[in-house]
């Protein structure tokens, strides 16, 4: 996945289009990357991933001074995530 363009999209969903924030939404989108990874879901070039990137820090940076859960939505698309790529991954070992 292209970080470049992720922070990209991250700075035009947030309008945030200095670079102030550069340095630290780098890092939010590293660990979406990582949580994502750590969930058994790889990442891939798509614009399918890249979006739930992006949608996961947006998620994250607009919400990280509360303490609300992650929305339905996003729960639904890592879980849609997580099991398109392990239903590929049962049909190639069968």
């Amino acid at each position: 996945m292209d970080k470049t363009t992720a922070l990209s999209m991250v700075k035009a969903r947030l309008n945030r289009l200095d670079d102030l924030l550069d340095t630290y939404l780098t890092e939010r989108i590293d660990a979406a990357v990582t949580d994502l990874t750590r969930a058994g879901i790889t990442l891939n070039d798509s614009v399918a991933d890249l979006m739930l990137v992006v949608d996961t820090v947006c998620w994250d940076y607009a919400n990280r001074d509360q303490n609300a859960g992650m929305p339905d939505w996003l729960k639904l698309r890592r879980r849609e995530r997580w099991l398109q790529q392990h239903a590929i991954n049962k049909g190639a070992v069968e």
